[in-house]
């Protein structure tokens, strides 16, 4: 029982007392007329102090959660100001870093595309759009895979095998992961090379693809690699 309650309830006994009292001294009527009375009233005022007593349990609820959202307020207002304060000083950090970065020219570049193709993939680009024609040579009247690298390269006094399986394994063996422009991609499955394309650069090829699609720019992914060669 809480100290407050304690006080309550003697406050309560000597109202009955005082009641009771008032009753025996100014009251002619018989005792049993008085303690009925008295009994009334006591039981009024023990009523009226019950009302209190839960009057001031709701008050002392409601003033207790009042409290607690005043506190959770003040928590949220703190956490949301503490959160402001913290973007504003990454803010003011990223600035004075690029303020740095920019007075001592350590500002960092974008990566450069590998877009500085050789002179064999510049001039194989040329013939883009041009037929695709099973075992022909000609750059422009139409050539097959194979057909369409050994003539390019051809270009620049280098002679390479006819078939695609043969250009497979001229110069030296490259790492895809090292390919450069100009370098010959050889395509196959199992192992077995069935074609030929030039690298040009950007994960790029250019070659004879089909006779519905002629000499073309494609992802150098199309088919499995089977191998890179430079030609040197």
């Amino acid at each position: 029982m809480t100290f407050k309650k304690k006080i309550s309830l003697m406050l309560v006994a000597a109202d009955i007392l005082i009641i009771v009292m008032v009753v025996l001294i100014k009251s002619n009527v018989s005792v049993n007329s008085v303690d009925k009375k008295s009994t009334v009233a006591a039981g009024n005022v023990l009523v009226k102090s019950d009302d209190a007593l839960d009057t001031y349990k709701d008050t002392e609820i409601e003033e207790y959660i009042t409290e607690k959202k005043e506190e959770e307020a003040k928590v949220q207002a703190e956490a949301e100001q503490q959160a402001a304060q913290e973007l504003v000083d990454q803010t003011n950090q990223m600035a004075a870093t690029v303020a740095i970065d920019a007075n001592t020219n350590n500002t960092p570049s974008a990566p450069i595309p590998d877009t500085a193709y050789s002179d064999v993939a510049s001039y194989a680009v040329q013939f883009v759009g041009n037929p695709y024609v099973a075992g022909g040579t000609s750059l422009t009247n139409g050539a097959d895979c194979s057909g369409f690298v050994m003539s390019v390269y051809a270009n620049f006094g280098v002679s390479l095998p006819r078939t695609a399986p043969a250009q497979a394994s001229v110069g030296t063996s490259v790492p895809v992961d090292q390919i450069q422009a100009g370098d010959i991609v050889s395509y196959g499955y199992n192992g077995n090379v069935s074609h030929s394309a030039l690298y040009i650069g950007n994960n790029t090829i250019v070659h004879a693809s089909t006779p519905s699609l002629g000499i073309r720019t494609d992802s150098m992914y199309i088919m499995p690699i089977v191998s890179v060669r430079r030609v040197s």
